[in-house]
Order: structure tokens, then C-alpha cells, then sequence
């Protein structure tokens, strides 16, 4: 997934390069049509093209008053050589794009735009670095939390670099976990990764779709689900279950994204053992492995009812 939004950035980065040129060639013409910028250009050419036929100290300091004219005629009108040039290409890519393995500056407002359109996640907003326990009441749920946000900034630091790539994020309603999911989500846009956010429902809304489409539909379907860096799958339990679909496909999008080694982060109000007798017993074991799953108890209040401090 985020090798095609790079490359999409690249298209909007080269499209945007052909319209400035274009502009640039647009703008050259209209000022060249002004009677003393031509005229001024015209012996300047001319002297250029001619001293090498005749090639002397007098020559080279007639091309070079020719030029200054030229360069001061354009500055009457309010232009300069710069202004017709194309532009350069990027010191830090050499135009690629690409810079130490990641989307250069030149692209990475591109970038980010095309991520946040994609993934579901605005970049701006509530995200692990912002969270502040001091607003919170002095209980062991806050503590709680305090711990586990610490722990997921480190988790999202060190991506691709983590040993678990299931995160599993249970507990009651309003205990945080959709909050902390979005969270880490907009941490990893930040890092310039693809973290999809889709709901439990969404997500089985795209497993039917894959499942009634033709080959090789069916595939492209689930392309982003199985390629994003981060696939957040929220509020699991609280979608229909459709016969062959929904424990099949959610099977398999459990085990292909931890064979590519990608992070699936998944909130859920049901508690790990309710998971088995939702699901099934591979997914409960996919879930409920800590060999290579993080499970995570959200305990305590409903923090929607908590007003924080002014």
C-alpha cells in the first residue's frame, strides 16, 4: 500500500512539475512579446551565436554588455531568467523521489496528503506523543494507561523492528482503545507508514466484496488490507458473520500480514476466551498467542464520562 501511494505521489510530484514548465513557457512567451525584451533579446542571441566566428576580447565584452541589456530589460518589466527556467531538479533526490530509502521532503507534503486520504487518518490530531495522564484522575486506570501508551510509542519507534505483530486491545466500552488505535495509527503517518483504519464492519463489507468478485478482483480487493504497514481493525465483534466469509477471510488476513511481517492492531469489547466462541479456534489462537501477539486488557471507567481538568 504504500509503495503505490509513493508511487502516486511521484505522478502528482512530476504532474505538478509539467504544469510549472508549462506555466513558465506560457509566461516566456508573453513577456518575450514585449517590443524592447525582444529587441534586447535578439542582439543578444545574435552577438551570442556570432563570436564565435570572430572570437576576441572585444566580442566576448560585447556578448556580455548584451547580455546585462537583456537581463535589464526583463528587470524593467518585473521578471528575471529564473522566472522562464525549469526548476531544478531536487539536490537531496535528483528528482527520484526517494532519499536514504524514504519519500524525500520534496514529495513528503504529497506523500502525507495522499496517506491521510487512503488510510482513513488524518496526520493532525490526537496521537500517542499527546497523551497527558496529568488530565486524568490519579487511578490505577490512568496508570494503566500511562503504561500502555508508553508502550505502543516504543512499539510504533521501532517498527518495522517489533516481534509482535498482532496487537490485540480488549476491554469495555469507552475504555480508551479506539482513541489509543487511532493514535498509533496517526504515529505511524507521521513516520511517513500506511496504517489503514477500518472498522470491523468495513472491513467484512470488503471481505464479502472479495469473496462475490471474479478472479483477479477478488484479489485487489484486499490489496491495502494486506499490505498496509499497520491495518487497525476496530471494534472486532460488532460485525455480522456471514458463512465462509467472515472467520475464513479474517483468518486469512491474520496470517498473510504476519508473514509479510506487518502490524495488525485489533480493539475488541470481547474478552480473549468470548473471541473463541465468536470466531474460531485459529483466530482465537492467532489473537491469544504471546509468542507473537500483544494482548492488552483495557480495564476500568468509561473515560467518555470524564471531564478533564482546566
Amino acid at each position: 500500500m504504500r509503495d503505490r501511494i509513493l508511487r502516486e505521489a511521484l505522478r502528482v510530484k512530476s504532474r505538478e512539475s509539467e504544469r510549472t514548465a508549462a506555466e513558465k513557457a506560457e509566461l516566456r512567451d508573453v513577456v518575450l512579446a514585449f517590443p524592447d525584451v525582444a529587441e534586447a533579446r535578439s542582439n543578444y542571441v545574435s552577438a551570442v551565436y556570432g563570436a564565435p566566428r570572430s572570437r576576441n576580447r572585444a566580442s566576448d565584452g560585447r556578448v556580455d554588455d548584451l547580455r546585462e541589456e537583456y537581463l535589464a530589460t526583463l528587470a524593467r518589466h518585473g521578471y528575471s531568467e529564473n522566472d522562464f527556467l525549469p526548476d531544478a531538479p531536487c539536490p537531496s533526490c535528483g528528482g527520484t523521489g526517494i532519499h536514504d530509502g524514504a519519500p524525500c521532503d520534496c514529495i513528503k507534503d504529497i506523500f502525507v496528503s495522499l496517506l491521510e486520504k487512503e488510510c482513513g487518518v488524518s496526520v493532525e490530531g490526537f496521537s500517542l506523543d499527546d497523551f497527558d495522564s496529568s488530565v486524568l484522575p490519579a487511578t490505577g486506570q490512568t496508570e494503566l494507561l500511562r503504561s500502555v501508551y508508553g508502550l505502543m510509542r516504543t512499539y510504533t519507534d521501532k517498527y518495522p523492528a517489533v516481534g509482535k505483530h498482532i496487537v490485540l486491545l480488549t476491554g469495555a466500552t469507552g475504555t480508551g482503545k479506539t482513541v489509543l488505535a487511532e493514535a498509533m495509527a496517526r504515529q505511524m503517518i507521521r513516520r511517513d507508514y500506511a496504517a489503514l483504519f477500518l472498522s470491523a464492519n468495513e472491513l467484512n463489507k470488503l471481505m464479502v466484496k472479495a469473496h462475490t468478485s471474479r478472479y483477479p478482483e477478488c484479489d485487489s480487493v484486499l490489496d491495502d488490507v494486506m499490505s498496509a504497514d499497520m491495518l487497525v481493525i476496530d471494534d472486532l465483534g460488532t460485525e455480522p458473520r456471514y458463512r465462509n466469509v467472515t472467520c475464513e477471510y479474517l483468518l486469512t488476513v491474520l496470517e498473510e500480514r504476519s508473514r509479510r511481517k506487518l502490524s495488525t492492531v485489533i480493539t475488541t469489547n470481547l474478552s480473549v476466551e468470548r473471541i473463541l466462541n465468536t470466531y474460531n479456534e485459529r483466530i482465537f489462537s492467532r489473537l491469544s498467542d504471546r509468542r507473537t501477539a500483544l494482548v492488552l486488557n483495557l480495564e476500568g471507567e468509561d473515560l467518555r464520562t470524564f471531564v478533564p481538568k482546566r
